[in-house]
């Protein structure tokens, strides 16, 4: 919150409605709540509060542990409409998830990942990274989940004929896979692949806390000032590199005049066109020269009456002295209530 232009009311009223909230909500709600006038704030400070929602020095996972991997819909507009098959990952994001299970029948805490592809060595790496040794490991019967170090593994085979269906052998993962991509899609109508990790922890966090929500918000602030400050270029990453990938897209939306300068400043210099278009971006900043309108007048407005010249006090013209005599008061108009209809005598 440091050096912050939102009031520091309304970033305590948003962590307590993030924390607070049992489904969440997306920034455009958080908006609304607060009345914060720029999506683009809203926005930030939502991300900014879920980086507080994983505690870099949480426990990791023990006794009984379930564990599975699961798809989560995306496309891009270069992948095929029906996406790929099978453990492809186009069109998709690969998740991978774990679940404690307490007392044999009921889920604890748990753990949600995305990950590039789940082969061996990604796997293995997400059992090191997030469940204690000694730990009994429950999997379906992919060869990759095998032998893990200083773990125990129980794996069921659910291709054997007359096997149970993935979601009865693995109830708790499976739940919690389906109650994602519900709240996912309802909360914010899908997830993009760029903040995905974001939106794990905080369901994660979400999760681990059902049943505690009256702690919630002193553990949201209390990670907030263990991380440190956070800002939007950590959020949105390497913007450059979006730009490359969706070069077209983005020379489509800048304004044709502007650009036909850009390629010209950029073939006179060699040099790349996202440069050219910030150093003329910069140029046209640099002469721009505007007068902001005030939001409201420095000055209440004039009463009826009030001298139009405030340049300097000018005073009043001296009373005679007979008036002066009669008991006369200058300041106060005559005919009113005080000097009743008596009026001045001429000079």
């Amino acid at each position: 919150m440091h050096g912050t232009h939102l009031p520091l009311r309304k970033w305590f009223l948003a962590a307590y409605l993030v924390a607070t909230h049992s489904n969440g909500m997306s920034a455009l709600q958080l908006q609304a709540k607060l009345g914060i006038a720029s999506y683009k704030s809203a926005w930030l400070l939502l991300h900014k509060l879920r980086r507080a929602m994983v505690d870099p020095d949480r426990r990791p996972l023990s006794g009984v542990v379930e564990m599975d991997e699961t798809n989560v819909p995306y496309r891009k507009k270069t992948d095929p409409v029906t996406g790929g098959q099978g453990r492809s990952r186009i069109g998709k994001m690969v998740l991978v998830g774990a679940v404690e299970i307490v007392d044999k029948h009921y889920p604890g805490r748990m753990r949600l990942q995305r990950v590039q592809v789940a082969d061996r060595e990604t796997l293995q790496r997400f059992i090191n990274d997030n469940t204690a040794r000694g730990t009994e490991i429950i999997t379906d019967g992919y060869s990759a989940y095998e032998r893990p170090p200083e773990r125990k593994h129980k794996a069921h085979n659910l291709s054997a004929k007359n096997a149970l269906p993935a979601h009865i052998v693995l109830k708790w993962v499976h739940r919690i896979f389906s109650n994602f991509k519900r709240w996912a899609m309802g909360t914010y109508h899908g997830l993009r692949e760029k903040h995905v990790d974001i939106y794990c922890n905080e369901f994660v966090f979400r999760w681990n806390r059902r049943r505690s929500f009256q702690t919630s918000i002193d553990t949201l602030l209390g990670l907030g000032q263990k991380i440190g400050p956070v800002t939007w270029r950590s959020i949105v990453g390497d913007t450059r590199k979006w730009k490359e990938q969706h070069r077209e897209r983005v020379l489509g939306m800048v304004d044709p005049e502007r650009l036909k300068r850009a390629k010209k400043y950029a073939f006179e210099n060699g040099m790349d066109i996202f440069d050219a278009l910030d150093d003329i971006r910069r140029d046209e900043e640099r002469h721009r020269y505007f007068r902001r309108k005030p939001l409201r007048p420095a000055l209440p407005p004039r009463r009826a009456g009030e001298e139009r010249n405030t340049r300097r006090y000018v005073h009043p013209q001296p009373l005679d002295p007979a008036d002066i005599a009669k008991g006369y008061l200058r300041h106060i108009q005559v005919g009113s209530k005080i000097t009743g209809a008596r009026q001045y005598a001429p000079s």
